[in-house]
């Protein structure tokens, strides 16, 4: 007989890729020049020889390669055991192997299943106003350290007003998602650059607002973490929302 598939799969699975004795890891990872190397063995406690190690006569020859006959030794103490069988008896071995088996079920119960990842709003951090725009650079800041973006604009527009605020809301998440990457030079630039959108939104009978929103992002396998989201809007002139006295918009 030989060792099946599914008893080789369980073996390996309840001992946790280590050896029973040192519990050094039985397959070594892959190299830049080389592939992964198995170092353990699948190891008899009787041996099926009749001058092997701890061979039993009386054992049932359908059992020599059964799950409860086996354990998972690296190649240095599987040579050991079987050299030194008076020692490494088969009591020895069956208690080494429990014994194993029970340490990888308790190192993996060790390890928390991570909980869901979701976003925490904290209602007191959520802008109630949305304060007014007035230069690229204002907007650029507020926007840099940003990890997302609420974006909002007046309902009625025409075709070319939705090229017009549409090219602008497109532009500026651009420029943000590169700016880290920016240089000095070039964060000027796109400073510049949203400035002269700005302008050509008001030149429209458009205006900007924003402010920002610190959330937590809570679960997986890291700790939680705070982040901000901007909120963005850009509505007309003329809207309701509006408080022109200070130059701010309610959230719509």
């Amino acid at each position: 007989m030989t060792i099946s598939d599914k008893t080789r799969k369980i073996l390996w699975g309840r001992s946790g890729n280590r050896c029973a004795i040192c519990r050094q890891k039985l397959v070594l990872d892959e190299t830049e020049l080389d592939a992964e190397s198995v170092v353990g063995d699948e190891c008899h406690i009787h041996s099926g020889a009749a001058r092997g190690p701890r061979h039993d006569s009386t054992m049932d020859v359908e059992t020599i390669d059964s799950l409860a006959n086996l354990l998972l030794l690296c190649r240095v103490h599987h040579k050991m055991v079987d050299d030194q069988f008076e020692t490494y008896t088969a009591d020895l071995l069956r208690s080494i192997k429990a014994n194993h088996e029970q340490w990888v079920e308790e190192k993996f119960s060790e390890r928390a299943d991570p909980q869901p990842v979701r976003i925490k709003r904290v209602q007191h951090e959520i802008p109630k106003k949305l304060l007014r725009i007035n230069s690229g650079a204002q907007l650029f800041n507020l926007a840099i350290d940003c990890g997302g973006t609420y974006q909002d604009h007046s309902d009625d527009l025409n075709d070319d007003e939705v090229e017009i605020v549409g090219g602008f809301l497109q532009n500026l998440r651009d420029w943000v998602d590169i700016a880290s990457d920016l240089e000095p030079i070039d964060k000027v630039r796109a400073k510049k650059a949203i400035n002269d959108e700005l302008e050509s939104l008001r030149s429209s009978g458009f205006l900007v607002f924003a402010a920002n929103e610190r959330q937590r992002l809570e679960g997986g396998s890291l700790g939680p973490s705070d982040f901000f989201v901007l909120h963005l809007a850009v509505v007309r002139a003329d809207d309701p929302n509006i408080l022109n006295s200070e130059q701010e918009v309610t959230e719509r």
